[in-house]
């Protein structure tokens, strides 16, 4: 897929070396120790700029981290957290392909393109394939922004665990009402009943559909666990906003992906919300939409 989004390039510290070093030193051979340098650095570059972006990593978890794996593999992963390994793969300068080697066709949800500069001083990210080949052409490759598109849908489809709310476990991104809520939506929808409830919100950008403005969803269960829980599911606008958009669509969907429930936004709505049961180890999917633009969030009771 042609892209005309331009290349991201990182700068490759001190740091970046150190552990690319002493990882290298460790090999039984100067092609083997070249070869894991030049992984530590892409595995690197990959790790700081989904940092930036606010996933969260875990390099010691990463094959790319174990020494042993380093002997037996050639092996450039990258762990991130609740959504899979990606792998990411070095780049010659002039290079035209991207090779990838059969020890990592599986168990990877994505494959990254990394072009190190011929200094070594810096690493330019190329692009992103859901799929593995023993060589990918560069001009094939999808973009840097289709990468992150790719890993939030990834997030999104991560069930959350509701059940981990009766514990006060809230998955990163869920945050108490107060924080997300202007104090009068918080007072006049919440305040009075708090005690018996748990309710946490996410904030979510539907991009350009909404002028780039956010709303939160919010969702709400009895504060005592039972075999079948009532849950509320609500959209409200927040950044100052009074009401919703008109047409901004709620939907709740099944583990098949049929839609269950689904309500609308009027002119005037200052929230919507939808009101449903579920079981134990039931999954399902709350859908935010405008027009278009549609983001899904998973979970697990």
């Amino acid at each position: 897929m042609l892209t005309q989004t331009l290349p991201l390039t990182i700068p490759l510290s001190f740091e970046a070396h150190a552990l690319a070093q002493n990882y290298s030193e460790r090999q039984f051979s100067p092609q083997k120790a070249k070869q894991v340098y030049l992984n530590t650095l892409a595995v690197y570059a990959v790790d700081f700029y989904l940092r930036c972006m606010e996933f969260e990593t875990d390099l010691p978890a990463s094959d790319s981290s174990n020494p042993l794996m380093l002997k037996l593999l050639d092996v450039a992963d990258l762990d991130i957290k609740e959504i899979g390994k990606i792998e990411c793969r070095p780049v010659l300068p002039n290079a035209e392909f991207c090779a990838i080697p059969p020890d990592v066709w599986h168990d990877r949800i994505g494959y990254v393109a990394v072009q190190l500069s011929e200094s070594l001083q810096d690493a330019t990210i190329l692009g992103f394939t859901k799929t593995a080949a023993s060589e990918i052409p560069l001009k094939n490759l999808q973009s840097v922004d289709d990468l992150l598109a790719y890993l939030n849908r990834l997030q999104q489809q991560k069930p959350v665990s509701l059940r981990n709310w009766f514990q006060d476990i809230f998955a990163e991104g869920w945050q108490a009402l107060e924080e997300i809520l202007h104090p009068e939506q918080f007072e006049w929808a919440f305040s009075r009943r708090s005690a018996t409830l748990i309710a946490r919100g996410q904030q979510i950008d539907l991009g350009m559909q909404l002028a780039n403005k956010s709303v939160a969803l919010i969702v709400t269960l009895p504060s005592e666990e039972e075999a079948e829980v009532q849950i509320k599911v609500q959209v409200h606008p927040v950044g100052g906003e009074s009401n919703l958009p008109e047409g901004l669509k709620l939907t709740i969907i099944d583990d098949s992906e049929e839609v269950v429930l689904e309500t609308e936004s009027r002119e005037s709505d200052s929230f919507i919300q939808l009101e449903f049961s579920a079981e134990s180890g039931e999954e399902f999917g709350v859908a935010v939409s405008l027009g278009e633009a549609e983001i899904t969030q998973h979970f697990r009771l």
